[in-house]
């Protein structure tokens, strides 16, 4: 069977006629055997789906009858593989994950709906397709929707589909014994659309990190800095040799077809490793991929190529590059300050920000560029606070606005009579925006009285420039 259908998907390859071929965008052949459901032989349900993530089974436990494991609706190893109903008397719906089918047009679902026996109650034996697009509502298969009672062998059909996410979704049903409902072979096709080679200065790259902690992994952030959406599939990264020859070029394929525009997306292989050290403002801004070059923690190349590897944009980097002011770089990333001035300008790389969490992976660096002019500016508001958690001034707020990277803060709170209370900022790395919060608690987080309090904050770089300010606030109100 597996044959057959290949051969005719190649055949319906081969007819399409204009210079962009069909490709093979999602398969589900079944080749786990028993994930699925069973009985237990004690009027209970087995199941079992670990380490399945691209399909999933609805069902009813109250509407269902599985004796023993001879009534199931799982995966079996016949034929390489297939997913087989038998003797649930009730139904099962197996749907597949969403499916991106995001600058694809022409798309195709073609899947193997078959049964076995004699069993032929079109009410208690059937195998039913439909499909979803983009949380839509469900449509039948436009060849073989609905297959009951003795149909044999079948494969159901929908073609010229267009949309940006696709659900696969069957109706199974088998109240026979001796008869087996199967579903096998699930495959999405289409054709892509076409978009020119994703020019240099279209795609940039914008933060990397390439010492994470010994659990981590390492990311390269890029961004489209176009006006137009930019295939993700089709860029590469890659690193240099001794020699300076390209290296380790890896394709940047996964989950995210597109990149929208003026959007950002972080590259790893593996989220698990990232998430659990930043502050993860965007998850889906994540591409998760097999493999990216094994960049070095001294320095190295990260260099991102378009579809015919031709480079788009290259960063050397160094330890260096990082702020003086770090005492250990592991887990800090470097990040673009400005995206009109080229990569590797002087001074176009800066640390990531301490109240950022030291990277700002799928979203806007911490050290961007905001082309201020004059001196760094302080706001402290309000003027009085009074952290009681009913939702009005319950917070001290310290923000700031540098002119640009590089600068580093002490903050220190003094009760009215000079006392020292509290190191809101001590030696912390800024970004060019960002701001600290006091919740009126001292140092080892005891609450304080009531009254006045003095706010001093030193903001100074490596440059030798040396800024101050100074502000009072009332602590007022009943702590809780």
């Amino acid at each position: 069977m597996t044959r057959t259908i290949l051969k005719i998907l190649t055949i319906s390859f081969m007819c399409c006629g204009n210079s962009l071929a069909a490709q093979e965008i999602w398969r589900e052949n079944f080749s786990e055997p028993g994930k699925g459901i069973w009985g237990s032989g004690e009027k209970y349900i087995v199941s079992d789906f670990s380490g399945i993530t691209t399909w999933n089974l609805e069902f009813d436990e109250n509407e269902l009858t599985l004796i023993d494991a001879e009534d199931y609706a799982k995966t079996v190893s016949t034929s390489g593989g297939r997913f087989e109903v038998r003797d649930i008397h009730g139904e099962v719906v197996w749907r597949s994950e969403w499916i991106d089918i995001s600058g694809l047009e022409k798309v195709d679902i073609e899947l193997t709906a078959s049964e076995t026996g004699s069993g032929a109650n079109t009410e208690t034996k059937y195998l039913k397709t439909f499909y979803r697009l983009d949380e839509g509502e469900e449509i039948p298969f436009a060849e073989y929707s609905a297959n009951a009672g003795n149909w044999g062998s079948v494969q159901a059909v929908s073609k010229g589909l267009k949309g940006n996410s696709l659900q696969i979704v069957c109706y199974l049903s088998n109240h026979y014994a001796n008869d087996k409902v199967i579903l096998d072979e699930v495959v999405v096709a289409a054709e892509e659309k076409y978009y020119p080679p994703a020019e240099p200065g279209e795609i940039i790259l914008n933060e990397i990190l390439f010492n994470p902690f010994p659990d981590g992994e390492d990311y390269v952030e890029i961004y489209n800095n176009s006006n137009r959406v930019i295939p993700l599939g089709k860029l590469f990264l890659a690193s240099r040799d001794k020699e300076f020859q390209l290296e380790q070029i890896y394709d940047l394929s996964g989950k995210i077809y597109l990149i929208p525009p003026k959007s950002y997306v972080a590259i790893t292989k593996d989220t698990s490793a990232v998430f659990p050290f930043f502050q993860i403002e965007c998850s889906e801004c994540f591409q998760q991929v097999a493999r990216i070059p094994s960049f070095n923690n001294d320095d190295d190349y990260v260099v991102l190529l378009n579809e015919n590897l031709e480079i788009l944009d290259e960063l050397y980097y160094n330890e260096s590059m990082h702020t003086p002011f770090l005492a250990d770089v592991e887990g800090v990333s470097l990040e673009r300050v400005s995206f009109s001035e080229p990569t590797n300008a002087p001074g176009n790389w800066h640390s990531a920000s301490s109240d950022a969490g030291y990277g700002t992976p799928g979203y806007e660096n911490s050290q961007t560029g905001r082309e201020l002019t004059g001196k760094p500016k302080v706001i402290f508001e309000p003027e009085a606070f009074s952290p009681n958690l009913d939702g009005y001034n319950d917070e001290f707020v310290v923000r700031y606005e540098m002119t640009k990277p590089g600068y580093v803060a002490n903050i220190t709170i003094f009760d009215a009579a000079g006392r020292f209370v509290q190191h809101l900022a001590k030696n912390e790395i800024l970004g060019t925006t960002g701001k600290f919060v006091w919740n009126g608690e001292d140092e080892t987080g005891s609450r304080l009285p009531l009254g006045v309090y003095v706010v001093i904050v030193e903001i100074f770089n490596t440059e030798g420039e040396v800024h101050r300010f100074k502000d009072g606030v009332v602590l007022t109100d009943i702590l809780k």
